[in-house]
C-alpha cells in the first residue's frame, strides 16, 4: 500500500471521487463493494504498517452489512471506525515510503473526514 502503485491511486481516487458528493448518494452495496475492493488491494499490496487498516476496514464491513447484521448500521460505531481509519491513513500518509502518494493519501483522508461528519450528523439528528 505504501509504494506509488497506479493500480492503488487509481483506487484511491475512485474512492475520493465515488464518496466526495455524500454518502445519501451511494447505495450500501456500493460501499461494500469499495471496501472489498480495498482488501483485496491490502491483501495484494499490503505490509505489516497496512495490516491494522485491513482489520479496521474488515470491521466496518460488518457493521454496514445488513445482510449479516439486524437491521441499520450503528451510526455510533461507524464514526468510531470511520475515525480509526482517519488516523490509520494519517500515520500511513506520515511514513517516507508514501511521499509518492501523498497528495492521493491526503484526498483520501478528506474524504474520510467527510464521511464521519456526515455519520456524526445522523446520530445528532436522532
Amino acid at each position: 500500500m505504501i509504494s506509488q502503485d497506479q493500480n492503488q491511486t487509481s483506487l484511491i481516487e475512485e474512492t475520493v471521487n465515488a464518496f466526495d458528493s455524500g454518502i445519501s448518494n451511494i447505495e450500501p452495496q456500493d460501499g461494500l463493494a469499495f471496501i472489498d475492493r480495498w482488501l483485496d488491494r491490502l491483501d495484494e499490496a499490503g505490509t505489516d504498517a497496512t495490516n491494522e487498516l485491513a482489520d479496521t476496514l474488515e470491521e466496518l464491513r460488518a457493521e454496514l452489512d445488513t445482510e449479516t447484521i439486524e437491521g441499520d448500521p450503528d451510526p455510533t460505531a461507524v464514526t468510531d471506525i470511520l475515525q480509526d481509519l482517519i488516523d490509520q491513513t494519517q500515520k500511513i500518509m506520515k511514513a517516507a515510503e508514501a511521499s509518492a502518494e501523498q497528495t492521493e493519501l491526503s484526498q483520501l483522508v478528506a474524504t474520510l473526514e467527510n464521511l464521519h461528519r456526515q455519520v456524526a450528523a445522523t446520530i445528532t439528528e436522532s
